[in-house]
C-alpha cells in the first residue's frame, strides 16, 4: 500500500488543492508561486513521492468529469506542449483515461479503449520487477482487472498498435524514478486520493 500526497509545487494553475489529497479544475486560475516543476501547458498535478523499485498500490476515487490517472517519469519536462505533455501522450507517462463514456489506456500516444462500466474507485498497482502497471476497478473491495501494460511475448503486439508500442518502448520507463501524476481533462473534473480498502492489498499480497 502506498500513500500519496499531492504537490502544490507541481499544479496547474486551473488545478485547485484540497489539502493534500483532493484536486479540483477550476475557471480562474490560481495564483500559485512560480515553481520549476509545475505544469504550464495542461491541467496536471503530481504526487510528492518517488517510485524506483518494488511494488506500490494506491486508490483514488473519481468524483466528477474527465479524469487521467497514471504515473511519468521523474525529469518530464512540465513545459512541454498540451500536445505532448498530457498524460499518456509520450513516451515518459501512461494513464488510464475516463472520457465520459468509456476507459482508455494512454501510453506513447496510442490509446486503448476499455470496454467496461464506470467504477467511482480506481485501483493502480505498479510493480518494478515485473515492468507493469495494473489499473483496476474497485467496488465492495472487489477488483476488476481494466488493462494491464506489461511487455508481451505473443503475436498481439504485431496486430494491436498500442500493444506493439508497449512492447517497444514501456520498459524503458522503469529506468526511470516515476510519480503518481493526474490530469484533470475537463472544467470541474474532481478526484480524491482514496483510502486504501485493506481487502484489496490482501487480494494483491496474495497474487
Amino acid at each position: 500500500a502506498f500513500i500519496i500526497d499531492l504537490d502544490s509545487d507541481t499544479a496547474d494553475k486551473f488545478i485547485q488543492l484540497f489539502g493534500t489529497k483532493g484536486a479540483k479544475r477550476v475557471l480562474c486560475p490560481i495564483p500559485y508561486p512560480e515553481s520549476p516543476t509545475r505544469f504550464i501547458n495542461c491541467e496536471q498535478v503530481l504526487g510528492v513521492n518517488l517510485m524506483n523499485r518494488g511494488n506500490y498500490y494506491w486508490e483514488v476515487e473519481l468524483i466528477d468529469g474527465w479524469v487521467s490517472i497514471g504515473v511519468i517519469a521523474e525529469d518530464f519536462d512540465p513545459r512541454e506542449s498540451y500536445n505532448r505533455g498530457r498524460l499518456g501522450r509520450n513516451e515518459k507517462s501512461c494513464c488510464l483515461q475516463w472520457n465520459g463514456q468509456n476507459y482508455v489506456a494512454w501510453f506513447g500516444g496510442f490509446e486503448s479503449v476499455i470496454q467496461q462500466p464506470f467504477f467511482h474507485t480506481i485501483g493502480v498497482f505498479l510493480e518494478y520487477s515485473e515492468k507493469a502497471l495494473t489499473f483496476y476497478g474497485v467496488k465492495d473491495s472487489k477488483m476488476t482487472c481494466l488493462q494491464q501494460l506489461k511487455v508481451s511475448n505473443f503475436a498481439k503486439g504485431q496486430l494491436d498498435p498500442f500493444q506493439n508500442r508497449i512492447n517497444h518502448q514501456f520498459a524503458s520507463l522503469f529506468l526511470c524514478k516515476l510519480k503518481p501524476a493526474f490530469f484533470l481533462e475537463s472544467v470541474d473534473a474532481h478526484l480524491q486520493i482514496g483510502p486504501l480498502k485493506k481487502d484489496c492489498v490482501s487480494v494483491l499480497k496474495r497474487r
